[in-house]
């Protein structure tokens, strides 16, 4: 089995937990903080994927750097990951959990290149259109990609949007292309 399966199954069972005690926000957050914590601490990454060292170990540890600071559900299912020897998968359950709960809120995340840098006000703009489109919030990340001209391309979810002006030019060449200019 992947580990998107079982991080998956994992996931929906904390997530059902987390929505009988309304803590969905806190503990998505919690494990958005704990993915920073690992990703900027080698050490700490280095300890949870080393299958050396032994379960009750690694639950002291992880008792110990999270207790007091994170939601007590969030840390009684690391505790569980531990016992279940699943631990070393924490970030893919993270990640999981994290869209999970994007996806049950309505909240798609939209990757969208321009050519130049864009101001605050066309990102608000840019994003209520998509939203409209898509009919569903988004959370978009901007990255510059000067190779596209103009306009903009985006991906959501599995689709992409390509309104750049090399997309553009491209179509007016393979209707010169097939003869069919006059449209």
């Amino acid at each position: 089995m992947t580990n998107r399966k079982v991080a998956r199954r994992y996931n929906l069972a904390l997530y059902e937990i987390a929505e009988e005690t309304n803590s969905v926000d806190s503990v998505k957050k919690d494990l958005e903080d704990i993915k920073k914590s690992i990703s900027g601490s080698r050490e700490l990454l280095m300890f949870i994927l080393t299958p050396m060292i032994s379960l009750d170990k690694k639950s002291k540890v992880i008792k110990e750097l999270f207790s007091g600071k994170i939601n007590g559900l969030t840390l009684k299912f690391l505790l569980v990951l531990c016992d279940k020897n699943r631990i070393n998968i924490l970030n893919d359950i993270a990640d999981d959990f994290i869209n999970l709960a994007k996806e049950k809120a309505g909240i798609v995340s939209a990757k969208i290149k321009t050519a130049v840098e864009i101001s605050d006000k066309e990102k608000t703009s840019l994003a209520a259109k998509l939203k409209k489109y898509v009919g569903k919030e988004i959370e978009a990340s901007y990255a510059v990609d000067p190779s596209i001209k103009g306009g903009f391309v985006a991906m959501i979810d599995d689709k992409i949007i390509d309104a750049s002006i090399l997309r553009q030019l491209e179509l007016l060449r393979e209707k010169f292309a097939q003869g069919r200019f006059n449209n």
